[in-house]
């Protein structure tokens, strides 16, 4: 009878004796300051350890040069990829644009970056390291840590991750069975950033003339940024037990592996015209992600929130609808609060009166096209597990920046139990097409659409630490 008992009416407690815990702190191979775009951060993890995998901390100091030059709004955009070996085999190969995926993600959820240390938004005058107003010159960059740091300080962390990182399981996993494992990252482009004419405020942000504002694209230096003081975090833990280890050991010896799962993701990036088409071979398929990027010429008028610039080159910032000092939305904000975007994250309907809808190896899903307001509760609905549509987003905002869907074919919850439930298209990929209608007439307004198929794979630890892996 006291199997049946509800845990809110037994009294019990549990204890794991011999548990003890401490932060370490790595250092990159190589140099750890004047790192810019296109360069490498490796950083080896320690062995014969047990490792927090959503421990791991990258913090770094991070300035820009340029005209009115600014740093995104979050600073993990500066990371192009994320790879993960061990003894040289890759785990995961990383999705090609990282920080586009994590900004699809955000689009629709939470935000991945922390929000103090993460910087979070795009900055027009105050300095978020002290407090005081960057000043009103026309080539004012943002400034290096004032006040209140040093030098020498790291002020910036990346501590949310995609992939291997923030998904393996478990998520203490014993690096002693693994080779020496090793992380890459790869800088991003400066693209990234964005320059404009001044930090001028107030009307001349929604000025129909181009070259008076924050928001206007007129620059006599495109941005490049620097990182430097550059080192990482970890928590690893120790287990004075042995029952840990023999568990392990009676694992091995049952079924002569141990696997871990952990997110991998494919990203395909095409003009589309009415169809792009994808292919993926995994185990499980279990998401798919889209969204769509402007990439044609730069358009002015009528006023800033108009404005559009190609994702592919440096933009200046562009206004949110719903904050100041844009009057055409109601806001939920605070009166005055402004917030900005860059081309390269700005996900827009490409067109009013489109409809949507995926064909994977011939079947219709869903069965019937949506319309730009119906896929905004359909991907709702097929958001990871915990995560729920961004409570301050409005509908203006998810159709001008926002603009991203998500389909599940996992069953709903299956990651909680690591049970592998999406499509199995090893043996023949999975042919996809992301199709709409109404998108054919915009030859001169051409969008590229971003599709990012969300898999699990999984690690198989063998005897003497070898490994293989399984997409």
């Amino acid at each position: 009878m006291s199997g049946l008992m509800n845990d809110a009416l037994s009294y019990f407690s549990n204890q794991l004796s011999g548990f003890s815990t401490n932060t370490f702190k790595i250092m990159p191979q190589g140099k750890t300051s004047g790192i810019v775009s296109g360069d490498i951060l490796t950083i080896n993890l320690p062995s014969n350890s047990i490792m927090d995998l959503k421990s791991f901390q990258l913090h770094l100091a991070a300035t820009v040069d340029g005209t009115t030059a600014r740093l995104p709004n979050g600073i993990q955009s500066l990371i192009q990829r994320v790879e993960i070996l061990a003894g040289g085999v890759q785990l995961a190969q990383g999705v090609q644009y990282y920080n586009t995926l994590v900004k699809v993600k955000e689009a629709l959820c939470d935000k991945l970056c922390n929000p103090v240390a993460g910087h979070p938004d795009i900055i027009r005058n105050g300095n978020p390291l002290d407090g005081t107003d960057i000043g009103a010159g026309v080539t004012t960059a943002e400034p290096t840590p004032g006040a209140f740091l040093a030098a020498t300080d790291s002020p910036f962390v990346i501590d949310r991750w995609e992939g291997f990182l923030g998904s393996g399981a478990p998520r203490y996993l014993d690096l002693s069975l693994l080779p020496d494992v090793q992380i890459r990252l790869y800088m991003a482009s400066n693209v990234v950033l964005t320059a404009s004419a001044t930090n001028g405020a107030g009307a001349a942000l929604i000025s129909t003339a181009d070259g008076t504002a924050f928001t206007d694209s007129t620059v006599g230096t495109p941005a490049t940024y620097s990182v430097s003081n550059v080192f990482a975090t970890c928590e690893l833990i120790s287990l004075a037990d042995v029952s840990y280890d023999n568990m392990l050991t009676e694992m091995m010896a049952q079924q002569s592996f141990l696997e871990v799962p952990f997110k991998a993701y494919y990203s395909f990036s095409q003009g589309h015209n009415g169809s792009s088409r994808f292919q993926v071979s995994s185990q499980s398929i279990d998401r798919i992600w889209s969204a769509w990027q402007y990439n044609g010429g730069v358009k002015v008028g009528p006023d800033a929130t108009g404005r559009k610039y190609p994702y592919t080159a440096q933009s200046a910032p562009i206004p949110v609808l719903g904050y100041a000092p844009n009057p055409l939305v109601e806001s939920k904000h605070a009166s005055g609060e402004e917030k900005y975007t860059a081309a390269w994250e700005c996900f827009q309907q490409p067109v009013r009166g489109m409809e949507m809808q995926y064909q994977l190896n011939g079947a219709m899903i869903p069965q019937t096209p949506l319309t730009s307001s119906e896929l905004l509760p359909f991907s709702g609905h097929n958001l990871p597990p915990g995560k729920y549509v961004n409570d301050e987003l409005t509908m203006a905002q998810y159709l001008k920046s926002n603009f991203v869907q998500c389909l599940r074919l996992n069953m709903a919850g299956s990651e909680d139990g690591r049970i592998l439930s999406g499509i199995d298209s090893r043996s023949a990929n999975l042919q996809g097409l992301l199709n709409t209608t109404g998108t054919t007439f915009i030859a001169d307004e051409p969008y590229n659409s971003f599709i990012v198929v969300e898999t699990t794979a999984t690690v198989r630890i063998l005897p003497s630490r070898a490994i293989s892996v399984i997409s």
